[in-house]
């Protein structure tokens, strides 16, 4: 009987040692921990020599530069080889945000209690965040032209996600000269709403929460698919336009653009959906007058709250068919006090959530339950 504990015991203890050395040993890393990139093209990950590895393409329009991360467990030695790669060590501990669309991804992985700094805390919608900053948890750091190099560097965050735009207001070249780790998210380059979504896969790879994102992630995307077979067969596709006009230009959804995918999604026709183009683009507003006067309906319009605003903007919109008929809706139902827009934040990990309010708003016989969480209906 002793004789077999023993050999029991030299079982289970052989058991552990393998499994250690399996995570240890070059090319192998923790499989709970992985991801699998789907719809994103703006950045991708591979493993080797026991490290992630993650490249991110297309920071930014026409971006010539691109960013690469080894991230490696606490304590283990950098393998040789990478250079080039912004080394980090996870599960990171503290971090720095500098645009609200982050919020939502360190918001649902439950990392608010890492996050040390924000640009501008006052104008957060998101309620953990904002609990954070009341307590004195998180410092304002500013962004871009006015970001606090000094404040950033006493919080010593172990990285700062920002964004890039290409442009000499970027704070991203600061911080790196000043010895920091950058986490460049470029979620704003995704052409479709689960490709923006998926950049919490990103997030939560600094954290060792690869697991957790891709739970999540799934069940929003099924959430999603789902709903995108009920307008699969619609017999009648509404037109619609998006946007509104500011400075003698009227900047529209591409027609490759998420709102775009957005729309197609929902059962809609977007009149500028043949463009092609992934970002905005800036158009004649005599040009747009002329596609917009017949659209069935009239979303994302900036910071109108109601009809009489469109009037007030140009006189003429009192033409527009969307308009005689109250068929114009923006997606600011959630919005604070102080400006912040939660279609901005929650609204980039619940995709799923502003597809139904769309197809309820073009089809509501398909969705007669749901109730408009993030847009609203212009009165």
């Amino acid at each position: 009987m002793a004789i077999r504990r023993s050999c029991l015991r030299q079982t289970i203890f052989l058991g552990l040692a393998i499994s250690l050395l399996c995570c240890l040993l070059p090319g192998k890393s923790l499989a709970a921990e992985q991801i699998t990139v789907r719809y994103s093209h703006g950045f991708a990950v591979a493993y080797r020599d026991g490290v992630t590895l993650i490249k991110v393409t297309n920071p930014w329009p026409g971006a010539s530069t691109s960013f690469k991360y080894l991230l490696k467990p606490r304590g283990l030695a950098t393998p040789s080889g990478y250079d080039g790669y912004q080394v980090i060590e996870t599960p990171v501990r503290s971090m720095v945000a500098l645009s609200t669309t982050q919020l939502a991804f360190i918001d649902r992985l439950g990392l608010v209690d890492r996050l040390v700094g924000f640009s501008d805390p006052s104008r957060v919608h998101t309620p953990s965040v904002r609990e954070a900053a009341r307590q004195g948890r998180l410092k304002a750091v500013g962004q871009n032209s006015t970001l606090q190099i000094e404040t950033v560097l006493d919080l010593r965050p172990e990285v700062i996600f920002t964004y890039g735009t290409g442009s000499f207001r970027d704070a991203y070249p600061k911080l790196l000269e000043a010895g920091l780790k950058v986490g460049m998210i470029g979620e704003y380059m995704e052409s479709t709403p689960l490709g923006r979504a998926e950049w919490i896969k990103f997030v939560a790879l600094f954290f060792d929460r690869g697991k957790e994102a891709e739970e999540i992630f799934t069940q929003m995307e099924a959430r999603y698919l789902k709903l995108t077979a009920l307008t699969r067969d619609v017999d009648r596709r509404p037109t619609v336009i998006t946007n509104t006009p500011y400075g003698g230009h009227w900047s529209v959804s591409g027609g490759n653009s998420f709102i775009s995918h957005y729309l197609q999604d929902a059962g809609a026709a977007y009149v500028w959906q043949k463009t092609g183009d992934t970002g905005s683009i800036p158009m004649d507003i005599e040009l747009v007058y002329d596609r917009g006067l017949t659209a069935d309906f009239w979303i994302n319009t900036g910071i109108w709250t109601s009809l009489a605003q469109a009037l007030r903007s140009d006189p003429r919109f009192a033409a527009f068919k969307s308009l005689q008929t109250g068929k114009l809706f923006n997606n600011n139902k959630r919005l604070n006090a102080a400006g912040g827009n939660d279609f901005w934040e929650s609204g980039m990990v619940q995709p799923d959530v502003i597809l139904a309010d769309l197809i309820r708003i073009f089809h509501p016989e398909l969705l007669p339950d749901h109730k408009l969480y993030y847009y609203r209906q212009l009165k």
